[in-house]
């Protein structure tokens, strides 16, 4: 029968264990370690910080893959922040400016007149120069279109657009004696869409829309204009 010594046993254990005391203080560091890196992965997650897959953490801060938070920082899916964006086209926009006061006599005679006598449509795409009236209009004549009436008139339309308008300067003597003027104000055609002018000296024959003393002569022209196009 064979006879164990219980104390030499434990004597052996002991030794053992005190011949290796780094191995078990490796394995309890190398424990440690993993169980505080757990920790902060944890905590990481938690607090809304950048995960090890880059996902965006619920502070809305933005993560490895570019994506926007929850703080809602606008971005396109490519990371490009859009533009501004032309309305100008939009509906309901306006892009149709009024004429220069230059372009667009007043209507009626209290204004109308110091518009004329200031030659303020000097500029305008006018004849080459005084020459004999075809109708009841005085010695001589010369005739300015605005940029209205001449662009209808380059565009070919049968009836001309509101704020077209003509000035005839009425010559007596060799100097201007009065004037003749026609402005559209209404859209179609005839003597009723027209505001008719006409002064000479001290005497006024037109101030008026739809004038018969005008209209008349004028039926036979352009949507009432008559002067030859383009001007001579």
């Amino acid at each position: 029968m064979r006879w164990i010594c219980p104390l030499g046993c434990a004597v052996l254990s002991i030794a053992c264990a005190s011949a290796n005391p780094d191995d078990n203080a490796s394995t309890g560091t190398t424990d440690a370690s993993s169980t505080a890196a757990t920790g902060l992965d944890a905590s990481a997650d938690a607090d809304g910080g950048p995960g090890s897959d880059g996902e965006t953490g619920s502070d809305g801060e933005t993560g490895s893959d570019g994506e926007t938070g929850s703080d809602g920082d606008p971005s396109s899916d490519d990371g490009e922040t859009a533009g501004p964006v032309d309305t100008s086209g939009a509906p309901g926009s306006t892009t149709d400016d009024p004429p220069p006061a230059d372009q667009l006599p007043p209507v009626g005679a209290a204004e109308l007149l110091p518009w004329l006598e200031s030659l303020a449509y000097a500029d305008w795409h006018a004849e080459s120069g005084v020459h004999p009236s075809t109708g009841p209009h005085g010695d001589g004549v010369r005739t300015f279109f605005n940029d209205a009436l001449r662009g209808s008139f380059d565009a070919g339309n049968a009836t001309h657009p509101i704020d077209a308008a003509v000035v005839k300067e009425l010559y007596g003597g060799g100097e201007i004696a009065g004037w003749a003027v026609m402005v559209k104000v209404a859209d179609g055609e005839g003597g009723n869409t027209w505001y008719w002018y006409e002064i000479v000296g001290a005497s006024t024959y037109a101030d008026g829309t739809g004038v018969d003393l005008c209209t008349g002569c004028h039926a036979v022209g352009v949507d009432q204009i008559q002067t030859p196009y383009p001007l001579q």
